[in-house]
């Protein structure tokens, strides 16, 4: 189980390639719900922390012609699945995937018109010195969205209304960094809902 639990946060290895296609299926709800809610305008560079396979970024490529895709992972063999994901199929747009964590974005500062994370704001280990990252790298007027898993039963993964509380606890951290903040939850079953804490910089 401990190992199947390091796999989910940093796929690696052959076990890594298996663990990354379970993301994309796991997290295929999540990631239409959240690229639904996005709205880059045309032109944009938009920033994903934690993309995984790639599977949100390819979709929001398709929404808007865009001028920049980029993307921080943790996990070079993501960052290599992406990238081959991307390459044909990100259009106009000019593509940066890097290997960072999220309290180290290697961006220049205000680059970005949108930054967003699918299902792994939860995994930070310094979620604070994060969101002050991400304030950074967000151009004035930008939008920061934290996609977060919410399950309404206990499970395996985590208890009943974790996620929630999660997304609550975001928003104070973001509104001390000058942003304004609005959440709104999308339930997909009884069992599970997503809770998107979007912030715009001022």
């Amino acid at each position: 189980m401990a190992q199947v639990e390091h796999q989910a946060r940093k796929p690696q290895g052959t076990l890594g390639v298996v663990m990354g296609w379970f993301l994309e299926r796991g997290n295929a709800v999540q990631n239409r719900t959240t690229v639904e809610a996005l709205c880059p305008a045309p032109g944009a560079a938009v920033l994903e922390i934690g993309f995984g396979p790639g599977h949100a970024l390819e979709m929001l490529s398709r929404k808007a012609p865009l001028a920049l895709i980029a993307g921080a992972d943790h996990s070079e063999l993501m960052v290599e699945s992406a990238r081959r994901r991307l390459e044909p199929r990100r259009g106009p747009a000019a593509l940066d995937l890097r290997v960072a964590e999220a309290e180290r974005l290697p961006f220049a500062d205000e680059a970005f018109d949108l930054v967003y994370a699918v299902n792994s704001y939860h995994q930070w280990p310094d979620q604070e010195a994060a969101l002050a990252e991400i304030a950074g790298v967000l151009k004035p007027g930008g939008e920061v969205v934290l996609s977060i898993r919410d399950f309404r039963v206990d499970g395996r993964f985590e208890p009943a209304g974790k996620g929630e509380a999660t997304a609550r606890a975001a928003e104070p951290l973001l509104q001390h960094l000058g942003f304004e903040v609005e959440t709104k939850g999308v339930l997909h079953s009884p069992k599970r809902a997503t809770y998107l804490v979007r912030g715009r910089k001022r």
